[in-house]
């Protein structure tokens, strides 16, 4: 199985390095492509294709390199392997109309 294995990890570092590089170029990443990555990295636990270690080492390293140390230790202290949305605040003018009082 080990080219089963190498395709998986090929796969899934390019799914990674895309989340994170969309993220740090200030695009909105969908949640269903959110979800899909998070399932591919369970269905490689789950098959052992890869581990859970390795891919969270994985995510603080591309963390950081992407966003900083403060997003690489929110990687690091948490206890399930999820990804973590970076987006920035969208922004708010105020309105040029007076207010009616209705």
């Amino acid at each position: 199985m080990p080219a089963a294995s190498e395709a998986y990890a090929a796969e899934l570092e390019n799914r990674l390095q895309h989340f994170f590089s969309e993220q740090a170029a200030g695009y909105d990443v969908p949640p269903a492509v959110v979800y899909r990555i998070e399932g591919f990295i369970e269905a490689g636990i789950l098959l052992e294709l890869c581990t859970e270690a390795a891919v969270r080492d994985r995510l603080v390293e591309l963390a950081e390199q992407f966003s900083g140390q403060r997003l690489a230790d929110i990687y690091r202290q948490d206890f399930q392997l999820i990804l973590h949305m970076r987006m920035r605040e969208a922004p708010v003018y105020p309105s040029t109309k007076a207010d009616s009082g209705s």
